[in-house]
């Protein structure tokens, strides 16, 4: 039987990203340098195209993916049927068919690889630490530097009047700017950034407890445009990072930290100790260390505290609520499952249970490094 020159293509490219997923599993140094010298250039390429749109077109390649699903399997069905008389048609239908969604899957499987699941196999940050066992008291000692600096930044950013924290800063700007002065210490993360993109269909993207989300198809970052702005800066600046090829979590988390902390912006800084305050999930030997911390955590600002764990506007779920297709418990599940397994299939055996690892970062950052 003769195989078109298209499926021995297609052939090709899938045998070829399955090739590359094995290799980049024995070969990490490889895939270091795929990240470092060439992954960072994506961005300066295809983000520039998708850019040109006021949406984010990720999002709607996932809706249109979702319709492609939805459509497959009646659509042949119908080819079938409009031509059940003509069998030279017939075959002309179901050839174009097979063409264009081999064609589809193909791609997907290309830009899965290539931006999405080989980054899994470089060299984690927190593997390149020499000194991972710390103290109770140096753990104290950080979360104490951490409460003072929030406390300190919280009388310098504005607030609405309930005391909430507003936003002030031109957000896509300075989170730029943020990023290329991290540069400076960390090559990666040259280049061009495009605007990150609010998210259309917010309330799911929220029932998924999502702050942001890097879209390797589109190269896009996304974020969630209706959660409690003082999670904005540091979201932007973890997205960014994600599109310059650095895809763990607790990476991400840590190098927005570093890059809104370059900022004269106390929007920015504030931010960004928000952020490192809810991420940081300290680990005791001595009972009487857990008392400790809560007594430091106690000093934090009244300001510091509301702003804290604070994901989506408390109005937010009761107005939107006619939005709710599936129940949120049902999304929020699910979300977590998916997201927990595709981190176990991609070599994190620790799931979602990972992020913990900017803990490691921090202590690394203010005990090691300064």
């Amino acid at each position: 039987m003769k195989i078109r020159r298209s499926t021995r293509i297609m052939l090709a490219l899938a045998v070829l990203m399955i090739a590359v997923n094995i290799a980049a599993r024995f070969f990490p140094a490889a895939v270091d340098v795929y990240i470092q010298r060439i992954f960072p250039y994506y961005p300066g390429i295809w983000s520039r195209f998708t850019g040109l749109f006021p949406f984010s077109v990720g999002e709607w390649m996932i809706v249109a993916g979702i319709v492609l699903l939805v459509i497959a399997l009646p659509l042949y069905l119908i080819l079938m049927l409009i031509f059940r008389h003509d069998n030279d048609k017939k075959t002309v239908a179901a050839s174009w068919y097979g063409r264009f969604y081999g064609w589809v899957l193909t791609l997907v499987l290309c830009v899965v690889t290539m931006r999405f699941t080989v980054l899994y196999r470089g060299t984690q940050l927190s593997k390149t630490i020499g000194h991972t066992e710390y103290s109770d008291a140096q753990v104290l000692e950080v979360v104490s530097a951490l409460v003072d600096q929030a406390n300190a930044l919280s009388p310098l950013v504005a607030r609405d009047e309930s005391g909430f924290f507003a936003m002030t800063d031109d957000l896509m700007p300075e989170a730029k700017a943020c990023m290329t002065r991290l540069s400076e210490d960390y090559p990666q993360f040259r280049g061009y950034y495009p605007d990150a993109k609010p998210i259309h269909h917010a309330y799911f993207f929220s029932q998924q407890n999502l702050l942001g989300i890097y879209f390797p198809h589109s190269m896009e970052a996304i974020y969630n445009p209706v959660v409690y702005p003082v999670n904005l800066p540091s979201t932007v600046c973890h997205e960014y990072t994600h599109l310059k090829g650095n895809i763990f979590e607790d990476e991400a988390g840590y190098y927005a930290y570093l890059a809104c902390m370059t900022s004269d912006s106390p929007d920015f800084r504030y931010s960004a100790t928000i952020s490192a305050l809810e991420w940081f999930t300290p680990e005791f030997g001595d009972p009487a260390a857990w008392e400790q911390y809560t007594l430091i955590i106690d000093t934090l600002d009244p300001g510091v505290q509301q702003d804290m764990y604070r994901f989506i506007p408390e109005e937010y779920w009761e107005e939107h609520k006619d939005e709710e297709v599936i129940p949120t418990a049902i999304v929020s599940d699910t979300a977590d499952a998916v997201m927990d397994a595709s981190l176990k299939v991609n070599g994190i055996p620790e799931g979602t249970g990972s992020y913990s690892g900017m803990t490691l970062l921090l202590l690394h950052h203010y005990l090691d490094e300064n």
